[in-house]
């Protein structure tokens, strides 16, 4: 994104909005684009599949606001009050926040897309599938019967009787997304971004251990999301690692570019500050009738990778 840093502000906000959106409708219609997710057989004797059915620990509605909501709502304050502490223009106050809200939007639409392949495409029934779904075969029979007891059969023609069951809709469609857990994914992903980011400004009180507590609450209120979802039964122990490496990989990869666009643009800055100096201090050496020496202008700035 070095070539986006020669962009007037205005042209670049303007692009990144665009794409942002265009990526979030993605991500958010994943489903119907994709269409139905794959469908998985069973054995009946799976005793993976037979856990009854419990409502979550933490709704969808707290997980926006523990893994989106909250940690927006956090680094735009932080980064917001950074900002003003420094004497520096209106676009250099307001392009720190800028650019962590631009990229912790793309990493949360990234991490969103890849979860939304993983369920679509794997299909992997979920812990409470016999609670929920109640399969019966085209037979007419099901697993209860005696004649699929203990029968090492892999079944993939089968049909879910909800009027047994006394699940809903969402219930039927959630049943076979179990891989990998979105909720592990998108508490790792806003939770470790914050916490990574804390660590970046060496915010609040550098030197102590305030921030790195403040980092350990983050990690430790996602881990809790992420267990909370094997202990309702929503999901296998390998889907909720799976979300959790994720979620934690994003964040990881957005924070470090983010981390590498702003030392650019400083970077940038203060080349482009040295180079006013130096036409300045050329100009009153003209007068002056000396040669005045140029080390002000022979800055260099190398962001390593």
């Amino acid at each position: 994104m070095s070539s986006s840093l020669r962009l007037r502000p205005p042209i670049r906000l303007l692009v990144d909005l665009v794409l942002l959106g265009l990526l979030i409708v993605l991500v958010e219609n994943f489903g119907s684009i994709w269409g139905p997710p794959t469908k998985r057989g069973f054995f009946c004797d799976d005793e993976s599949l037979m856990y009854p059915y419990r409502e979550n620990t933490v709704s969808p509605m707290l997980l926006h606001w523990l893994g989106l909501y909250l940690p927006l709502i956090s680094l735009v304050v932080l980064e917001s009050f950074l900002s003003h502490r420094k004497d520096i223009g209106p676009w250099g106050t307001l392009w720190p926040v800028y650019n962590t809200v631009r990229w912790f939007l793309y990493g949360y639409v990234f991490n969103d897309l890849l979860k939304g392949i993983g369920k679509q495409a794997i299909g992997r029934l979920r812990p409470h599938f016999f609670a929920v779904c109640s399969p019966h075969f085209l037979d007419g029979t099901s697993c209860s019967d005696a004649s699929h007891r203990g029968a090492l059969k892999y079944h993939t023609d089968y049909e879910c009787q909800p009027n047994l069951s006394q699940a809903t809709e969402e219930m039927l469609r959630d049943v076979n997304v179990s891989f990998p857990s979105g909720h592990s994914a998108m508490a790792f992903y806003g939770l470790v971004f914050v916490a990574l980011h804390l660590r970046r400004r060496r915010w609040p009180l550098s030197g102590s251990l305030l921030s790195p507590v403040l980092q350990l609450a983050c990690v430790a209120l996602a881990w809790f999301v992420a267990i909370s979802r094997v202990m309702d039964y929503k999901h296998h122990w390998s889907d909720v690692a799976a979300g959790s490496l994720l979620g934690a990989g994003s964040a990881f990869a957005v924070s470090r570019a983010a981390a590498n666009e702003e030392l650019q643009w400083r970077c940038q800055n203060s080349l482009a500050n040295a180079k006013q100096v130096a036409a300045v201090v050329d100009g009153a050496a003209d007068k002056e009738g000396q040669q005045m020496p140029h080390d002000l202008s022979l800055v260099t700035c190398q962001i390593s990778n």
